[in-house]
């Protein structure tokens, strides 16, 4: 056994490169366990792809891009893709687990947009990642990542198609308003080197202000269709050599929603154009930036039922913006036709009946059929005035509501036909001085005559003989003051109690504060014929009233009034019509004036036809609106149609650039 060394004293020096050296291994085994630590703590794939989908759920494209390998091009695709989809919210989901081979990644992903005006658009597609080393895991970038069919280049979007407008229809189903060829002169801003001077050519030919057309034409770009008119092709036949000969000028073939002649129905039917700003925020998002619709008349009123709401697709669209692939269709709601109870053929009648007069004067016709209340034709000059005072307007009827003073007179037994009256020159009721226009002054005579001559002073001087309330109790008899529900604005009148002697002595004769429009004295006259008021229909499809009879014998004693007034008193200009025709003139004051000026009225009624007619400012109305009523019968008995009305020259001939009809 050999015997064991002593210890050796260890140096100083020996003993501080021991102590170096064993800190410095523990220095290094700490370092290699915290890479160790840190590694492990990495962000997994699937965390990196919840990541993405967060911000590009939030709408943060810019934020989703950076968590992939190629933010720019990310980027710029997501927000694309968003923008093409019209802006769209989305859901995105991470379905199941992420797969991981290797340095790759593989997650499936629900996306579910939400788009305007088509709703949830929903599909899967697998989102790759890759392992970016100490970048972590990023998303490897590629179209399919928004949708499992694009292509690089290509984007989703959408398509949106508007319905084709329905038609507006007269009570046998002929079209009055449909889509019609039309002409569309205007230029080609990039071609023209003198704006003000291409202009002025063409607004010269066509009759329109030059200023905003050359704002248009140098606000226009290159390759940009300025258009300065839309021009019915029988009005551009008239135009075309002049236009042709403007150096730039050019006429493309169109289709417009159109009446079937210049002018027809105007008011009412309306007119169908490009729509304003403020129109499209009042529409709502069913509509865009070029759309058209309907401006005022039947064809704004029934704006929703006409134009339908437009059919939308979601379509994968190429680098060059054209669809390739339809991914999703929404169908709209189809446009339909609207059926009025307007008849083609007494419209054209009405039209023919306006068109002698000056083309600046304003007046109405409107027909309606007693046995129904149908609106048969509605007809307002100016033709270009969209303010349809056949329906809404508000007059004095003046001596036409004398029908209606008739009823409460003979309700009331205060007279009969017979009964002599007193029908002077001029008679002061209540301290107001009355006189005749149409006719009567001189004498007594038959209360009959009085009616037929129209002479005001015998009707004030019954005023007296009629108790409280009688004049507006008759004006309901005969709808006046009734509320008309119809598509467009309608004035039912009024037939207010008269608040003294004198007042009363006016509204005897349609004054005071008596108001009508042509619409309601239509179908004034129209409850003569029939026997009861029946609501005015202008919708073949709107309910018909039965109506509430008036007095038999009162009804049949005012037929013989209204018969007597054709046949001897002021409406003779309708005595050799064929059949029988019945009516009451009216010259009705208004405004201020020594003399008052005087609106001219006529109504009448034949067979199952009643009209009237207004001319404002037309002094009496035996000698202006009862030739006018006489024209409209002869028209309908000489067949004018729609078609021949657009081969004449009845409407106004300056009303070359008015395309909506």
């Amino acid at each position: 056994m050999r015997p064991r060394r002593a210890p050796q004293p260890v140096s100083p020096r020996a003993r501080i490169i021991a102590l170096s050296a064993l800190g410095l291994g523990v220095v290094l085994i700490l370092a290699l366990t915290a890479v160790v630590l840190l590694s492990g703590r990495r962000d997994p794939p699937s965390k990196r792809l919840d990541a993405f989908l967060t911000e590009w759920r939030l709408g943060a494209d810019g934020g989703a891009a950076r968590l992939t390998d190629s933010p720019v091009r990310a980027s710029a695709a997501l927000e694309a893709n968003r923008a093409g989809l019209d802006g769209a919210r989305l859901v995105a989901e991470r379905v199941g687990d992420v797969t991981e081979q290797g340095d790759g990644a593989t997650g499936r992903v629900r996306l579910t947009w939400d788009v305007p005006e088509i709703g949830p658009f929903s599909y899967t597609t697998n989102v790759r990642l890759r392992d970016a080393g100490d970048d972590g895991w990023l998303v490897r970038w590629a179209p399919t990542v928004v949708n499992p069919q694009l292509r690089p280049g290509q984007r989703l979007g959408t398509v949106r198609t508007p319905q084709r407008r329905g038609r507006v229809l007269d009570r046998e189903g002929a079209a009055l308003v449909e889509e019609r060829p039309v002409k569309r002169v205007g230029v080609v801003a990039g071609e023209i080197d003198d704006p003000a001077a291409t202009a002025q050519a063409i607004a010269d030919a066509v009759g329109i202000d030059p200023a905003p057309f050359e704002r248009a034409i140098r606000n226009g770009g290159r390759e940009q269709f300025v258009e300065a008119i839309t021009l019915r092709p029988e009005d551009y036949a008239a135009l075309e050599s002049t236009i042709v000969a403007i150096p730039g000028a050019r006429a493309i073939d169109a289709t417009a929603q159109l009446t079937p002649a210049r002018g027809f129905g105007r008011a009412l039917l309306g007119d169908v154009r490009e729509l304003s700003a403020d129109q499209l925020r009042r529409l709502g998002p069913a509509y865009t930036v070029g759309d058209v619709g309907g401006q005022w008349g039947l064809e704004a009123a029934l704006e929703r039922e006409l134009a339908g709401t437009p059919s939308r697709a979601i379509v994968i669209r190429s680098a060059d913006g054209t669809p390739a692939r339809t991914l999703l269709r929404a169908r709209g709601t189809p446009a339909t036709d609207v059926r009025t109870t307007l008849d083609g053929d007494t419209q054209a009648a009405a039209e023919q009946a306006l068109g002698t007069l000056d083309p600046e004067t304003r007046a109405a016709l409107v027909a309606v059929q007693p046995s129904s209340g149908d609106i048969l034709a509605v007809a307002n000059r100016p033709v270009d005035d969209s303010f349809d005072r056949a329906l809404d307007g508000q007059y004095p009827p003046g001596s036409t509501f004398k029908i209606v003073t008739t009823d409460a007179l003979l309700s009331a037994r205060a007279v009969t036909p017979a009964t002599t009256v007193d029908c002077p020159t001029t008679i002061n009721v209540g301290g107001r001085e009355f006189k005749n226009f149409e006719g009567g002054g001189g004498g007594e005579e038959p209360f009959a005559d009085a009616f037929a001559e129209s002479c005001n002073t015998a009707f004030v001087g019954l005023a007296r003989r009629l108790p409280a309330g009688a004049l507006p109790q008759a004006g309901r008899q005969f709808g006046l003051g009734a509320r008309f529900d119809l598509p467009v604005p309608a004035y039912g009148g009024q037939v207010p109690d008269p608040r003294d002697l004198a007042a009363t002595g006016a509204a005897m004769i349609g004054q005071d504060r008596i108001l009508a429009s042509p619409l309601g004295m239509a179908g004034v006259i129209a409850t003569v014929a029939d026997g009861s008021w029946r609501t005015p229909r202008l919708l073949a499809d709107d309910p018909r009233s039965d109506g509430v009879p008036l007095d038999p014998a009162i009804t049949d004693q005012l037929r013989d009034l209204t018969r007597q007034v054709v046949t001897s008193g002021t409406g003779t200009a309708l005595a050799y019509l064929s059949g029988e025709a019945h009516g009451k003139s009216g010259t009705a004051e208004y405004g201020r004036g020594d003399p008052l000026p005087t609106h001219a009225w006529f109504v009448a009624y034949r067979d199952d036809v009643a009209v009237a007619v207004l001319v404002e400012g037309g002094s009496a109305g035996g000698e202006v609106a009862a030739p006018i009523a006489n024209d409209f019968y002869e028209a309908l008995d000489a067949g004018v149609t729609p078609e021949t009305l657009a081969a004449s020259t009845t409407l106004d001939p300056s009303d070359t650039t008015d395309t909506t009809g």
